[in-house]
């Protein structure tokens, strides 16, 4: 009778592990960008149950829908920026960035149609610039580049409409992400009039972030899912020709020299092991609170917001 008792108690606790582990890591995306690949890769790659996590990737519409799933305890972990999470933390909730994506704008760009009159970019005076939308990271970085050019120049928050609104002449320019910005320019409808991955500085503009509640409770498993990540990160950059199998699909690109294009200006330059510099989120802080006229955002405290004991390089 004891030794039946033993097993079933022996039963009942691995029912109950079991279960505990079986509610997957939930992380959100704010859309299908490049950045992201390589945690579909460590899905693809098997990556997360090599690492003893259970995951459930997510794309939202949007950084904004990405945060509101968080803050409703759907979501466990999201792809955001350090600005954004700092104003999150002003408002109440209980987050915090654990893993560098990448530091600066990796692969953006701000563009022109390829006939524009528009050579400079005190060019742009006057003139109409698309965004996503405001208080984004594009948002930020037509700030950065305004005040570099020291001109004044209209935003025009587009949406998903900034390729259309550049071809059909509704702004005078756009700047975004590699994978838009860097198809107009391959594709000859577009020229580059500033590299923002050279010469903006590192705002911690993607970052994983992760609850407060996953931190305390499920430790183990965050470091088990960014460990999966930054993973498949080294195996893409090691392995060229799988990456560029992998990037015609995620990137929906049948085009090899803009596929090239990508893993160059992009998956080489995305942070290789998640480490957070606190300048980096000072940069931001500072950007953001000019760009959204936000002054409370330049006091933030960097240190109440970052964690540096998740990723790979805390190890």
């Amino acid at each position: 009778m004891g030794r039946f008792k033993l097993l079933t108690v022996a039963a009942l606790l691995a029912t109950f592990s079991a279960a505990a582990q079986a509610d997957p890591v939930r992380i959100g995306f704010a859309a299908e960008s490049l950045d992201y690949a390589p945690a579909f890769a460590a899905e693809r790659l098997g990556l997360f149950k090599k690492h003893d996590v259970e995951v459930k990737l997510i794309v939202f519409r949007g950084g904004a829908a990405a945060q509101e799933a968080m803050s409703a305890g759907a979501a466990d972990i999201i792809a955001y920026f350090a600005p954004a999470v700092a104003l999150a933390n002003l408002k109440g909730v209980r987050e915090k960035m654990v893993g560098t994506v990448s530091a600066g704008h990796v692969g953006w760009n701000l563009i022109v149609k390829a006939d524009s009159p528009v050579r400079t970019l005190k060019d742009l005076a006057g003139r109409k610039v698309g965004i996503s939308a405001k208080a984004t990271t594009s948002d930020m970085a037509a700030l950065f580049i305004a005040e570099k050019a020291g001109v004044k120049f209209q935003e025009i928050p587009l949406g998903a409409a900034l390729v259309p609104g550049l071809r059909s002449g509704q702004v005078d320019g756009i700047v975004f992400s590699a994978l838009i910005t860097l198809r107009e320019i391959d594709a000859g409808q577009a020229r580059s009039l500033i590299d923002l991955s050279s010469e903006m500085p590192p705002t911690l503009a993607n970052v994983y972030v992760a609850s407060q509640d996953m931190i305390d409770k499920r430790p183990q498993e965050l470091r088990g899912a960014l460990a999966a990540i930054y993973e498949a990160l080294a195996y893409m950059r090691q392995n060229r020709d799988w990456t560029l199998a992998y990037l015609k699909e995620f990137a929906k690109s049948d085009n090899a020299r803009l596929n090239e294009q990508l893993y160059e200006h992009v998956i080489k330059e995305l942070s290789p092991d998640g480490r957070i510099d606190k300048a980096w989120i000072g940069n931001g802080l500072a950007l953001a609170a000019r760009a959204w006229d936000i002054p409370d955002l330049a006091k933030a405290d960097p240190d109440a917001i970052f964690s540096n004991d998740f990723h790979p390089a805390a190890k």
